[in-house]
């Protein structure tokens, strides 16, 4: 018997090493739901389905060893701070959004400027999403940064919470 539950944990553990070594690298397919899954969450955040994806694309990109994206500490602590009830969909939003910058755009890996404005672009379209759907689920905070991007000021902002 101690053999036999040997023989099972062993075989277990196997096949999770396994497991794990195959979700080091991303596929260009998983690349590819990644960003249809963040433009699909800009019109409709509030969806559970379109929800459910971007939690597993989440996961999938932080598992991901073979992409690397470089998050503003600013932008990120300031969304994750949100006092908002969706404050979890703008900071999963923000982070999805760098990654698909990112590979939407190969040649401006190192253009740290723009993804971050990329994907405080696209934070802003999500935010619009939800008030499209719940008028009252306003943040001052969100408010504010788009009053910036209708004055054009969104990415002098962005710059200066980056540097």
């Amino acid at each position: 018997m101690r053999f036999l539950i040997s023989v099972l944990t062993i075989s277990v553990a196997t096949l999770i090493v396994q497991g794990a070594a195959v979700q080091d690298a991303s596929t260009p397919e998983e690349r590819a739901q990644w960003v249809e899954t963040t433009h699909k969450l800009e019109s409709n955040p509030l969806d559970d389905s379109v929800n459910t994806e971007g939690e597993r694309a989440l996961k999938q990109v932080s598992d991901a060893h073979d992409i690397h994206v470089p998050l503003c500490p600013g932008l990120l602590s300031g969304f994750n701070g949100l006092k908002y009830i969706y404050a979890h969909v703008i900071t999963r939003q923000y982070m999805l959004a760098s990654t698909a910058f990112l590979i939407e755009n190969p040649e401006k890996a190192s253009d740290v400027d723009a993804m971050n404005l990329a994907a405080v672009e696209s934070v802003l379209k999500t935010y619009s999403a939800i008030l499209r759907q719940k008028p009252e689920a306003k943040s001052k905070t969100l408010d504010d940064l788009l009053k910036k991007q209708s004055q054009g000021k969104l990415k002098d902002f962005v710059q200066k919470q980056c540097h």
